[in-house]
């Protein structure tokens, strides 16, 4: 937005200046008009301008993050909790755009778009892993697995989501999950914005 109004300004300048005693030099092309030597201006004004928003976009647009749960190499058991638990993935691979907070366990959407998210989880100490992806409080997908100990489950979709929203992953009451640097993770990429 801000560019379209230095657009306008070097134009309404250059359209000034075209008509001042001693700007004429700008234009001095003989066998252009000025008329045409303006024209040419514009044309490589706005396609900069054009350029300079794309990149701008694009930069947005940047968004990826993966976490693991844990940071240690050793086996690590999370769970069972009374309550139900926002999982914090501490091991961060990835964070394009830096809006997944490792302190929280949660991605704050940071535009606009078609996104992918996925987690994986392996079943702890409880025998049961049961745990859902959290979009604002409400739960989107789940993963569960009842097979024992080191069993594993694994789900993912595609969410339209605004900018703010805020997604975690909650493991339910009773349920344990664990993790060994890289066995259970928590991952999204904007596909496009929108």
């Amino acid at each position: 937005m801000v560019s379209r109004w230095v657009l306008v300004l070097v134009l309404v300048f250059a359209a000034v200046g075209a008509q001042s005693p001693g700007f004429s030099g700008f234009f001095d092309n003989p066998e252009k008009t000025e008329e045409e030597d303006m024209t040419v201006l514009m044309q490589r004004l706005m396609a900069r301008v054009d350029k300079l928003e794309r990149e701008e976009e694009r930069a947005k647009a940047q968004v990826a993050f993966s976490a693991a749960l844990v940071d240690v190499e050793q086996w690590t058991h999370q769970g069972p909790f009374d309550a139900e638990t926002t999982l914090q993935f501490k091991k961060v691979t990835t964070n394009i755009g830096s809006a997944y907070d490792n302190n929280t366990g949660v991605f704050t959407v940071p535009v606009k778009g078609l996104y992918y998210i996925h987690f994986t989880g392996c079943v702890g100490e409880s025998g049961s892993l049961n745990a859902a992806l959290m979009k604002n409080g409400m739960n989107m997908f789940a993963i569960y697995d009842t097979r024992g100990v080191h069993g594993s489950a694994s789900n993912g979709m595609a969410l339209v989501l605004e900018a703010g929203d805020r997604l975690s992953v909650t493991l339910w009451a009773q349920q344990s999950i664990f993790d060994q640097t890289r066995l259970s993770t928590f991952s999204g990429f904007l596909v496009f914005p929108m």
